[in-house]
């Protein structure tokens, strides 16, 4: 299968859109080796209609086998995680300060992780004074999970704290809505690319693309 990283690059950085037709159940599951991590995705099939500018996602039925891309959820205080066979696609969305893996986790496949970095309160105990509590960045990173796993390789780690511009004010029409990441992996190179989107009456339409990532493995 040749993958259409040419014709996605056209869309992302002529301020194309992206669309999802049909929403579908989520493969949803718990693993219990490492709690912080979860099985949380669906599966899509990924095309790109030039004349319309725009890349599609078509949700799959969570039993189909006949799919190219997977979409890794967002979940709080957790790692999110989704497999796909190469060559094929990774898609998470819903950034604004979370960070994006890509690991190399079987002959012929890749599990994308969307693990989630927010603001936890922490407590510091103070010698005859009361306690220092402040608010710190965390990340609920993956590395445990696949430690443990075994034969699991790091492709990549993008982080994005610090890089959507939500505007100047409420409802600034230049403001941006999320960060997302698009990965087309092939047997060899992961070609990741890393752009903001906003909502319109036309649609879910790009607005920049940060950049473009390009991990051998």
């Amino acid at each position: 299968m040749a993958l259409l990283t040419n014709e996605i690059e056209t869309v992302l950085t002529t301020g194309g859109f992206v669309r999802f037709p049909k929403l579908s159940e989520a493969t949803i599951s718990t693993n219990q080796r490492v709690t912080a991590v979860t099985d949380s995705f669906s599966r899509a099939k990924l095309t790109v209609d030039s004349g319309a500018n725009t890349i599609l996602f078509t949700s799959q039925t969570g039993t189909t086998t006949d799919y190219n891309c997977v979409n890794v959820h967002t979940l709080d205080s957790q790692s999110a995680i989704g497999p796909v066979s190469i060559p094929g696609y990774v898609y998470t969305g819903n950034f604004s300060g979370c960070v994006y893996y890509l690991y190399k986790t079987g002959l012929n496949e890749v599990t994308g992780v969307h693990a989630y970095n927010g603001m936890v309160t922490v407590t510091t105990k103070r010698f005859l004074r009361s306690p220092k509590i402040t608010q710190v960045p965390r990340e609920f990173g993956p590395q445990g999970h696949f430690t443990g796993g075994g034969g699991a390789t790091q492709i990549c780690r993008h982080p994005t704290r610090g890089q959507l511009q939500l505007g100047k004010t409420i409802g600034d029409p230049a403001g941006e809505d999320c960060l997302n990441f698009l990965s087309c992996v092939e047997r060899t190179v992961a070609t990741t690319f890393l752009f903001s989107t906003k909502g319109t009456k036309e649609g879910v339409r790009v607005r920049r693309l940060l950049d473009k990532f390009i991990d051998k493995f």
